[in-house]
């Protein structure tokens, strides 16, 4: 009697583990670079290039990665990576000065954009037979984000509120090691032969994987996909930083200043967490064409409460900042789940194509936001927000229609 195939293991929450990982590191800085600066006697320039270096860092990383994950099996990088995001992290405890602190940044961009990526792989590859399952595993790395990012903010706020950084290196020097910790876990669990064989990786170099990637991304549907990803990485850096400038605007109270902080991330958590349901009765591709024309409409309501806020201001900008959150929560893990479906043997490539594509509309956002408000109104930015991605809406649609 022939053998019944061996069902493969499902890697669990370790995944999200390792994503949660880039959030602490990342975001908790933020707070503490400003204790660094003053302990170092940096401008607020040289502060702030230690922050933005990171971001330009990881895009960079990413955009090499990609291929090159679609090549080396994630069992091999992952080790490495979380090895060095323990000691670069323990580096800061050094205070190795600022040329110290720009150059750790950056490593820790090139490795935390390896431990992303390694961690999509490894969900692609685990549920390459069951494009369902795979759907869900990436909105559940999106959960584990979310919750890495609001623990990152906040640990990095503790920190720098008691003016000790160190508070945060130690921390996430702990995190670090239970995930490192984890990781032969993690290895045991993916499979022993990568599922891609076959595809135009196993049959030759990182020339070709390029090759066939570029070829890919200038599909017309892809290109849509990706246009409207660029979108959703829009609003979400655009919203963050317009929150920064009404609070200061508005200048409430602590208790309020803090939950008009984390009401975007709360709001990212609801909704990758409600894809993980939803996901079971649509595909990822469906629920990405229906749930984006919310998201100017969302931005449109912020506006207009913006624009004309009165006693009971703060109450509503509260729950329409979860809503934005919750749309935000349930498109940003769509797109590279429907890229993964469609390129499989490319896993790696495509998921970095749809993190450079939000990258580069986060980079552009706060810009345009911060131009236009100060011409006009904090109202006209997101009103401004709401056209862009009116039009993202649009690419979101096209993304199914055209051929």
């Amino acid at each position: 009697m022939p053998r019944k195939p061996r069902p493969r293991r499902r890697v669990g929450v370790l995944p999200g583990l390792l994503v949660a990982l880039s959030p602490v590191s990342q975001l908790g800085f933020t707070p503490v670079s400003v204790v660094l600066g003053e302990r170092l006697d940096l401008s607020v320039g040289q502060v702030g290039l230690t922050v933005g270096v990171y971001a330009a860092a990881a895009a960079v990383a990413t955009a090499v990665l990609g291929p090159v994950v679609d090549l080396v099996a994630p069992r091999r990088v992952l080790p490495v990576a979380v090895t060095a995001n323990v000691l670069l992290s323990a580096a800061l405890l050094l205070e190795p000065g600022y040329a110290g602190i720009l150059l750790a940044r950056v490593l820790s961009g090139v490795a935390n954009s390896a431990l992303v990526l390694c961690a999509a792989v490894v969900v692609a590859d685990a549920h390459r037979d069951d494009p369902g399952g795979r759907d869900r595993g990436f909105s559940v790395l999106q959960t584990f984000t979310s919750l890495g990012a609001v623990a990152g903010l906040g640990l990095g706020a503790a920190a720098a509120g008691l003016g000790a950084p160190e508070v945060w290196s130690w921390t996430v020097v702990a995190y670090g090691l239970l995930v490192l910790a984890l990781t032969p876990l993690t290895v045991r669990r993916m499979p022993p032969v990568r599922s891609h064989v076959g595809g135009p990786a196993a049959r030759a170099g990182l020339r070709t994987v390029v090759r066939e990637a570029s070829v890919a991304l200038r599909v017309p549907r892809t290109a849509a996909l990706l246009l409207a990803a660029a979108g959703v990485g829009w609003a979400i850096q655009a919203t963050h930083y317009a929150v920064s400038l009404l609070a200061q605007e508005l200048d409430p109270p602590l208790a309020q200043r803090v939950a008009l902080s984390v009401m975007i991330p709360a709001g990212v958590f609801l909704g990758a967490s409600a894809n993980q349901v939803v996901l079971g009765r649509r595909s990822a591709e469906d629920l990405f064409r229906r749930a984006y024309p919310v998201l100017p409409v969302a931005c449109a309501l912020l506006a207009l409460v913006v624009g004309g806020r009165g006693n009971g201001a703060v109450a509503l900008l509260l729950a329409l900042l979860v809503g934005l959150g919750t749309v935000l929560g349930v498109l940003m893990p769509l797109s590279p789940a429907v890229l993964v479906g469609r390129h499989p043997d490319l896993r790696g490539s495509v998921t970095a194509a749809d993190s450079v594509a939000k990258g580069l509309g986060s980079t552009v956002s706060p810009v345009v936001l911060g131009a236009v408000a100060a011409a006009s109104s904090l109202g006209g930015g997101f009103l401004l927000l709401a056209g862009v991605v009116a039009l993202a809406a649009v690419c979101a649609r096209a993304q199914r229609a055209t051929v």
